[in-house]
């Protein structure tokens, strides 16, 4: 079983090695380029304005800032990395479970995959682990190769002006600590978006012709109708309803929102900070966010969704 799981998985990733693995990889080059870009531009603007003198009082700002400062500085830095991350992959895995039992009936290639001693709980589940187990280690991976090589920059542009990069890059920087975040903020995303791959899941399984508008239509077409009811009853202010799917959408696509929404007192400015436990805290309130009744009621809704897809994919063999 292990085997063919892994099989199966190694077949997912060689059909999406694009998305997968092209995606992060030209994330990376994109931030890059940019803060290379960026570098070069403040360095023209200083030589041809007075904007020199300017530019030293920011570096000396820099240095005189405390371990701890520095240190939430370069978390800061790296959340905001992971963000951009994080959203790509929910985008990669939205895309690559709508189109997961689609494109097979599609191609027709699912004729193949079901005269081989595969069975279809396999074959959907394989498609769902891949997504919350193997893309999101792949971006992980990549992401942390990024940071390397942006505080690799950070630390070349310091030793230009004179500046030890040990003491102000790679000491407060904690690449520990922003992998561990990341694989949070992972694990967070994938809890809260559980019944959205089960969805995407099912309409893949059950779409005839477009699986997109089968996915995102339907649950519109409820939510406004049961707007609409409210409407006839003089309800004109209750979006109660749309509030659940909200939420789960943007978690999903903002892990971190629950570690930063919980927390009221949290302070982003530097100047008032006084310690280093901030991305403690934000890490403790995503950990308390997936303790909601409301992961566990998505979870249970993701198990009914792939039930369904698996049943329906024994039955559909073409589109």
């Amino acid at each position: 079983m292990i085997k063919t799981m892994k099989a199966l998985m190694l077949r997912e990733y060689w059909e999406h090695r694009g998305a997968f693995l092209k995606a992060p990889i030209i994330i990376g080059i994109v931030l890059l380029v940019i803060s290379i870009g960026a570098y070069i531009t403040a360095i023209v603007l200083a030589s041809k304005t007075s904007s020199t003198e300017m530019a030293q009082m920011a570096l000396n700002e820099l240095t005189q800032l405390s371990p701890e400062q520095l240190s939430f500085f370069w978390a800061g830095q790296m959340m905001s990395t992971s963000t951009l991350y994080l959203m790509v992959l929910f985008f990669v895995l939205f895309f690559f479970l709508l189109g997961s039992l689609f494109d097979d009936r599609k191609d027709q290639s699912i004729l193949f995959w079901k005269s081989l001693p595969i069975s279809d709980a396999s074959t959907v589940l394989s498609k769902l682990i891949t997504a919350v187990i193997l893309v999101p280690l792949l971006f992980t991976v990549i992401y942390i190769i990024v940071m390397v090589l942006l505080m690799l920059l950070a630390s070349i542009a310091l030793l230009f002006h004179g500046q030890n990069p040990w003491i102000l890059v790679w000491q407060p920087a904690s690449l520990i600590l922003g992998a561990k975040t990341m694989l949070l903020a992972i694990f967070v995303q994938m809890l809260w978006a559980l019944p959205i791959y089960g969805w995407l899941i099912f309409s893949s399984s059950i779409s005839k012709r477009r699986p997109f508008l089968f996915a995102v239509f339907i649950p519109a077409i409820v939510a406004f109708s049961m707007y609409w009811m409210n409407v006839l009853t003089f309800q004109f202010s209750n979006t109660s309803m749309f509030k659940k799917p909200i939420n789960h959408l943007g978690q999903s696509m903002f892990p971190y929102a629950a570690g930063l929404s919980n927390h009221r007192s949290f302070n982003f400015n530097m100047a008032n900070i006084e310690d280093g436990s901030q991305v403690d805290k934000i890490m403790n309130n995503m950990i308390n966010s997936i303790l909601s009744t409301d992961i566990l009621y998505g979870a249970v809704f993701c198990a009914l969704m792939v039930s369904l897809a698996i049943w329906i994919r024994r039955y559909r063999n073409t589109t």
